[in-house]
């Protein structure tokens, strides 16, 4: 079996200084093709599901199947619940399998986000699963296609940042140093020195939302100063509908299954690449 939880996979990682991919599974393309690069690049792997989408997605039909399919790998898998902000998700989040939960706090006055984070955290580990927060806040919106800018205002204080681990009991702190959810408007510029002076006050390992769009040095930069485990969904969406897009060329006796098989292995090379960026491949134990 090769469902693990996050803490596993992140404390490895934020140890040897690389990061784990974790990939916001909306459909079995996605599932499948992550896992292909995952297994073809020996890399740890972080299937997230949204909150967000679960306006789409039945959890109760769709947690077995991304269970089952971690299960089957050869590689170590976490299966992640992303931006959860309501109890029952949680709650539903543990009941299916979930092996880490992200509780996202990060719009409520500090008091309030570290009195419900450390409610999600003794309902987690009551179970043995993993808990991600976030303090300061990375604007944009989960899947959302409009551009956005980072507000200064909004990053993560690192000696709040310090104070919140301590309190909380976390597993991993997702930080706002410039990143942002979805598509950058104009060029993204990350505080380095923030986020360094933040794994030096609270030493756990630290995650960073909003992947896409980033140089890849940008990556290595982070990863170099606490970053652990990065959220990718936008770059990966962005390559299966470019696939998608070069379908309305072909001809009307077209296979489906054949172009779906396509679509898979584009997931999977967007993945791959992201893979080599972290530093992840050859790092499944």
């Amino acid at each position: 079996m090769a469902l693990v939880t996050l803490k596993q996979l992140v404390d490895d990682a934020f140890q040897n200084g690389y990061a784990v991919g974790a990939f916001n599974v909306a459909n079995m393309e996605i599932i499948q093709g992550a896992l292909k690069a995952a297994e073809e690049n020996r890399s740890p792997l972080i299937l997230a599901v949204a909150e967000a989408h679960l306006g789409l997605l039945d959890l109760d039909v769709y947690a077995p199947i991304i269970i089952r399919e971690a299960e089957r790998a050869s590689v170590p898998v976490a299966v992640h619940l992303d931006h959860g902000q309501t109890f029952g998700t949680f709650v539903k989040a543990l009941r299916c399998g979930f092996t880490s939960v992200m509780f996202d706090g990060s719009t409520l006055p500090f008091e309030e986000n570290v009195a419900k984070t450390k409610e999600i955290v003794r309902l987690a580990s009551a179970v043995g699963v993993s808990v991600e927060a976030e303090l300061g806040h990375v604007t944009g919106g989960e899947g959302d296609p409009s551009q956005g800018v980072a507000d200064p205002t909004l990053f993560t204080d690192p000696e709040k940042a310090q104070r919140f681990v301590r309190e909380t009991g976390i597993d991993a702190l997702a930080v706002a140093i410039g990143n942002v959810h979805g598509i950058y408007r104009g060029k993204p510029e990350l505080d380095i020195p923030r986020l360094a002076r933040i794994r030096e006050l609270t030493g756990v390992p630290l995650v960073l939302h909003g992947g896409s769009g980033l140089s890849d040095d940008d990556f290595r930069r982070a990863i170099a100063n606490g970053i652990a485990k990065v959220n990718v969904y936008t770059d990966i969406s962005q390559a299966a509908m470019a696939k998608i897009r070069t379908a309305h060329g072909l001809p009307p006796n077209a296979d489906f299954s054949r172009f779906m098989a396509e679509v898979v292995e584009t997931i999977k090379e967007a993945v791959a690449e992201k893979m080599r960026i972290f530093g992840s491949v050859g790092k499944a134990k």
